[in-house]
């Protein structure tokens, strides 16, 4: 039983001991681990900076893979495997544990050594007395542990370093980490830097251009250039590439007569090289085009001997005419690289193609060899789309808005143009916003004609017209392509007056007053109306310039106007009605009729507007406009009556009359109010910059004065010196003048206002003077300033005169 608890109290020391040698071998592995992570990893990071240095050249990644892994191994073994080798015994480890627990006092040592003494009963006293004093210390788990904490440490750090140097350092970084930890990976194909060529390898026909594109992949740079030469014994001749637009580089090798090789090289980035073989091939040695244009242009066939590239416009057939540089059996039309087309042999031994022209691109032919093989024959040639112009069409006569009486005879002339000929022109008008009727004015039946002027007369009498109502009226015109779509003229209009008001405005204003037919000096109510029908018509007819977003705010603003006018028509009608005039004056009573009308179609074209609904919205918009102008023309007759003593209503009538003016003017004051106000507030920041410019001139023009002064007292007392303080003076004053000067010409291009030029113009000579007196040394041109426009107290601006403050 005795020497039961005896071995078992040894193999409890040997635990112990054996415990502290693994404490001891994790502080060597975890010290060698954190030596060969910072000395490979720093190796490398520094070798991927370099391979980007080198360019990733197949070599540089060689080596630096080897130097990387011959580190990662060297500091394994020197550093991990070296120390781990190392046998220690139980009495150099229990000696090692007593180094770190003085407390032990060579009890560990000597129970193991006890172990083999004669005397059981002292071996077990001591074996005790050992594991006593060790349980005191833990059993030696204090024995490196901080170091295994602190190995530990540094090892992590480690581990995040390079995690975030690779996560977070530039793509070269980790093109280069990936290139060096893949030591198997083929090493030329690890660069992420490339270039591409075309065409490579190929054989060319002798004599002939060949065009090298070069493409870039990975890196960018301005200068590529091209190395070639014509046999091993040469030296290769650099050439450099220019950038074409595809953001690649070409060069054109001309008249290649010999077997050449070649290669690109950029920023150290270089191709494989590549071999250009020349042989006696069928090549293109002149090329002829004829052209067939479409139809309606009515241009006849255009031969084009000698020809390349193609510029036509859209279904125009062109027929290539080849004559090869030696005989072949046949070959092929390329458009856009596939092919299109087997050539044909014509009797003189030329080939034909044909192609019809649809879309930018670029054609090529390619020609059979003896052995039957298709070679390129040509370089690529472009095919340019050209542009079918838009017909234009405007009206001449008579060119804007007039007035007409009911029974006149109106005769509309319109002018159109076309690059390549007008298939038809059109008029289309509509009677009060009515159905709209098209009549055709000119149809083409023979040859193309670029320019057409034609006309139509409007019967008036035939639609039984009343003062008040109104004929809008259009032109479309199309070109001779079939499917060409139609342009539309501006839309004007027939103000229908009576006879004797249309007469004299004729008489008075050779014809009619543009826009609006009634004469007076202000824009009338039906005026606006007109805009806004204007503003809808044109905007259904460029609907196609418009983005979906700009088209939408260019309709609410139109809806707003609409709605803005219908506001104002309905004010005019309540204030009549509010002063009771509708009540006791027929010539309210009829206006207070007409206006209800307007204001419900009005109502009618703004939901129309608000949903976009542009083509059902103009009908309403002219109902509008026939009812605004009844209202004026009721307006005016009922004013020329009172004024003509017809109104029966003595004194009462005249001031009924005036009142029914001052109700439609106050109106259309508003608008002009508003407008009048911001123009107020321009015109007076404007002026505001003027008076602060003027005192500063005339502040200028004190100085100078103070310095012609000086110099002239220094000149009677027979002073001298000063002159350079006064040289410099003089440079000053006219670098401030000059400044001046330039910003008196911003205001008066603004203001467009000929007298603050003409004052600035004054101001640049006055600085040139002061210049040439400060390298003379004197004060001659001093007065320049002061005897300028700006001198004095007044000046305009914008037109009109004001006063500067004082200085």
């Amino acid at each position: 039983m005795q020497n039961s608890d005896r071995r078992m109290a040894q193999s409890r020391i040997l635990d112990v001991v054996r415990s502290v040698r693994w404490r001891w071998r994790a502080r060597i592995f975890l010290s060698g681990l954190t030596w060969v992570g910072a000395i490979t990893g720093a190796v490398l990071f520094l070798s991927a900076v370099g391979l980007e240095q080198m360019r990733f050249s197949a070599g540089a990644v060689v080596w630096l893979r080897s130097l990387t892994w011959g580190t990662f191994a060297l500091t394994s073994f020197w550093f991990v495997l070296r120390p781990l080798l190392r046998s220690p015994s139980d009495q150099q480890v229990a000696l090692y544990l007593e180094e770190h627990e003085p407390s032990l006092e060579h009890a560990v040592v000597t129970a193991l050594e006890a172990g083999d003494s004669a005397s059981p009963t002292l071996g077990h006293e001591l074996v005790a007395s050992a594991l006593e004093r060790a349980k005191k210390v833990h059993y030696g788990r204090r024995v490196e542990q901080s170091a295994l904490y602190r190995f530990g440490g540094a090892l992590t750090a480690v581990a995040v370093t390079a995690v975030l140097l690779t996560l977070a350092g530039p793509s070269h970084l980790k093109n280069g980490l990936s290139a060096l930890l893949l030591p198997m990976t083929d090493a030329a194909a690890v660069n992420p830097y490339a270039v591409a060529v075309f065409p490579g390898d190929t054989t060319i026909a002798r004599g002939t251009d060949q065009v090298v594109t070069a493409a870039l992949s990975g890196f960018e740079a301005g200068d590529v250039s091209i190395f070639t030469r014509t046999g091993p014994d040469q030296s290769f001749q650099r050439l450099s590439m220019l950038s074409d637009d595809a953001g690649g580089f070409e060069a054109l090798l001309l008249g290649v007569d010999d077997r050449t090789e070649y290669f690109v090289e950029s920023t150290g980035i270089r191709s494989p090289t590549y071999t250009i073989d020349v042989a006696d091939l069928p090549y293109v040695d002149q090329l002829d085009l004829t052209y067939y244009f479409p139809s309606y242009t009515g241009l006849p066939p255009r031969t084009r001997e000698d020809g390349g590239d193609v510029a036509a416009l859209p279904g125009t057939v062109v027929e290539l005419k080849i004559h090869p540089t030696m005989i072949t059996s046949g070959g092929q039309l390329l458009l856009d690289g596939d092919p299109a087309e087997e050539l044909t042999t014509a009797e003189d031994g030329s080939l034909v193609a044909r192609f019809t022209v649809s879309e930018q691109g670029f054609y090529s032919i390619k020609l059979a060899r003896d052995n039957g093989e298709l070679v390129p024959a040509s370089p690529g040639y472009t095919i340019d789309v050209l542009t079918d112009n838009q017909p234009s069409i405007q009206f001449t006569t008579p060119g804007r808005d007039v007035p007409a009486s009911p029974i006149e005879e109106v005769y509309l002339e319109v002018r159109a143009t076309d690059d390549y000929g007008i298939g038809d022109v059109r008029l289309v008008y509509s009677v009060n916003g009515g159905a709209e009727d098209t009549t055709s004015v000119f149809r083409n039946s023979g040859t193309p004609l670029p320019e057409v002027s034609t006309g139509y007369t409007l019967f008036l009498e035939e639609w039984e017209l009343e003062p008040g109502d109104l004929i809008s009226y259009y032109a479309v015109v199309r070109d001779n392509r079939g499917s060409a779509k139609s342009i539309e003229s501006d839309m004007f209009f027939l103000n229908v007056r009576p006879f004797d008001i249309a007469f004299r405005q004729g008489e008075e204003q050779g014809g009619g007053g543009g826009g609006g037919g009634g004469g007076e000096p202000e824009a009338a109510l039906s005026e606006l109306q007109r805009q806004i029908i204007s503003a809808t018509f044109n905007l259904i007819r460029q609907r196609d310039s418009y983005g979906e977003n700009e088209f939408s705010e260019n309709v609410v603003s139109v809806s707003l106007a609409q709605g803005r006018l219908m506001e104002q028509v309905g004010t005019l009608l309540e204030r009549m009605q509010n002063r009771g005039l509708t009540e006791t004056d027929p010539g309210f009573r009829d206006v207070s009729a007409i206006l209800p009308l307007a204001v419900e179609a009005m109502t009618l074209a703004q939901t129309d507007l608000d949903t976009e609904e542009l083509r059902e919205a103009l009908p309403d918009e002219q109902t509008a406009l026939r009812y605004l102008q009844q209202a004026e023309e009721t307006y005016e007759r009922y004013v020329q009556q009172q004024q003509q003593g017809g109104g029966g209503g003595g004194g009462g009538s005249q001031a009924a009359a005036e009142d029914l003016a001052d109700l439609f003017e106050l109106e259309l004051d508003k608008l002009k109010n508003q407008y009048e106000t911001v123009r107020r507030g321009e015109q007076q920041q404007s002026d505001d910059q003027v008076d602060a410019l003027m005192e500063e001139l005339q502040e200028l023009a004190r100085r100078q004065e103070q310095e012609a002064e000086r110099q002239r007292r220094r000149a009677q007392q027979g002073q001298q010196g000063g002159s350079a303080s006064a040289a410099e003076s003089q440079r000053d004053l006219a670098d401030q003048t000059e400044e001046a000067a330039r910003q008196l010409q911003r205001l008066a291009r603004e203001n467009n206002d000929p007298q603050l030029e003409e004052t600035a113009r004054q101001l640049d000579q006055a600085a040139e003077s002061m210049r040439q007196a400060a390298s003379q040394g004197g004060a001659s041109g001093t007065s320049e300033l002061g005897s300028s426009s700006l001198g004095g107290r007044e000046a305009r601006a914008g037109g009109r005169p004001f006063r500067t403050r004082p200085p």
